[in-house]
């Protein structure tokens, strides 16, 4: 079966308008954070940052601290992933944004995360944050320049509104 020519081109556009759609939005960036927690993925989730982006970590129980550039970022979630790859556990991320400002093209959301450890023969722990972040166009998608998250308590997380704008699924 011979395919027209015109048709198989109509077929590879609107494939890669598909792709491009895809990338420009700005969840796309959250998805691929929350795959990279479920694959236990260091390598992956650097591709969610631009190379100069700041992960600054503001939570209770630990002093707060910044890290620089994507490679250091690769270089901490490696760390923290191996621990639950040794651990034979697993993690699931779920974000709810309550609020995403586009400002001359620079994306600034404010929301929340749920972070659920699950491992064989044990109840799972499940952990709420809040977000800040800044998302700017890197390499024709959207990335984190700045992301920066702390602890909240879990009712604060069920009561946070999800704003209107779509939600990473």
């Amino acid at each position: 079966m011979k395919i027209p020519f015109a048709l198989l081109f109509a077929i590879l556009l609107s494939t890669n308008a598909h792709t491009q759609v895809e990338e420009l939005d700005p969840n796309k960036s959250y998805e691929d954070f929350s795959l990279a927690y479920r694959t236990l993925d260091a390598e992956h989730l650097t591709h969610t940052y631009t190379a100069n982006a700041a992960l600054l970590n503001l939570y209770d129980t630990r002093d707060p601290n910044s890290i620089l550039g994507a490679e250091n970022i690769k270089e901490y979630f490696a760390g923290f992933f191996k621990r639950f790859k040794e651990g034979n556990q697993s993690l699931t991320l779920t974000f709810k944004i309550i609020d995403r400002q586009n400002r001359d093209g620079v994306i600034y959301d404010n929301g929340y995360y749920k972070l659920t450890i699950s491992a064989p023969d044990t109840s799972d722990r499940v952990s709420h944050g809040k977000l800040s972040t800044v998302l700017v166009q890197d390499s024709g998608r959207w990335k984190f320049k700045i992301d920066s998250n702390t602890n909240t308590a879990q009712e604060e997380y069920e009561n946070a509104k999800a704003g209107s704008m779509p939600q990473p699924k």
